[in-house]
Parts: C-alpha cells; sequence; structure tokens
C-alpha cells in the first residue's frame, strides 16, 4: 500500500498564512495503523507538541478512518522555518512527500511560475533583438550597400 498526498506536489504559503496537507492511505485488508508525519528527518508531532498545541494550536495533526486512513497536517500562522520536505509515512505501507515553501511578502503563484516567466521573458528580449539585426542587415540605406 501506498500513502498519498492530495494536491500538487509542491505548496506556497505566504509567511504568516495557513497551509493544509491531507495524506491518506486506502483500506486494506488489515489494520493501517496511523500516519506519521516528518519536516525532513524530524517528527512534526510529537507529545511535547501535541501539549504546546491545546495551549498554541498553530501545528496540528488530525486523522481519521473515512473509507481508509486520512491525517491532515495544519499549520497556521506559518513561519519560513515551516519551509521543506514533509513526509506522511503510514505505519504500514509506503510513504509520500510534498514539498512546502513559505515565502516572504512574494506572491506565492508567481514563484510557482517564476522560471517559466523569465525563460519566456529572456526569449522574447532574444527575438526582438535577432528580428532587429535582421532589419538593420536588409536595410542597405544603414549600411551603404
Amino acid at each position: 500500500m501506498r500513502a498519498w498526498i492530495s494536491g500538487p506536489p509542491e505548496l506556497y504559503v505566504n509567511e504568516d498564512g495557513e497551509v493544509s496537507m491531507r495524506c491518506e492511505l486506502s483500506q486494506g485488508p488489515h489494520d493501517l495503523g496511523t500516519i506519521f508525519w516528518y519536516l525532513g528527518n524530524v517528527p512534526v508531532f510529537t507529545d511535547q507538541a501535541s501539549l504546546q498545541s491545546i495551549r498554541q494550536p498553530r501545528v496540528s495533526v488530525h486523522t481519521e478512518w473515512v473509507d481508509g486512513l486520512k491525517s491532515t497536517l495544519h499549520i497556521a500562522r506559518a513561519k519560513l522555518a515551516d519551509s521543506g520536505n514533509y513526509t506522511c509515512m503510514p505505519t504500514f505501507g509506503q510513504s509520500a512527500t510534498i514539498n512546502v515553501h513559505v515565502v516572504n511578502g512574494e506572491h506565492p503563484a508567481a514563484m510557482q511560475h517564476g522560471n517559466r516567466s523569465a525563460v519566456s521573458g529572456q526569449m522574447t528580449v532574444h527575438v526582438l533583438a535577432l528580428f532587429s539585426l535582421v532589419i538593420m542587415l536588409s536595410n542597405p540605406v544603414l549600411f551603404g550597400h
């Protein structure tokens, strides 16, 4: 059995924003156990974090059985330190990973498509420069041909 995380493989959230990740595991022929969350190799939700979460619920995990095992990791007031690879690891089954980017003052959608925009902009400049060169070389008045 393999776990999966709903949504895209990368999430972008503004600092102080909220992000939720939902991990699912289909019903198997045996007990599915539970799901543990990790940020890198560090457990996200421990007993100590659970006690702290009751007083100040910035990070919470909710796990339930509904047509399989489902666990949601919710982060309120995201911090830059919350960025990284999150893994949901079921007791029985293969894990799933999602990459979370907490950005400071940047629009998350722009971050997702930033590389494409930069390449597109560079391509436009190159095409315009080439077009200008062709016009200049084909104009005999400019070069005295």
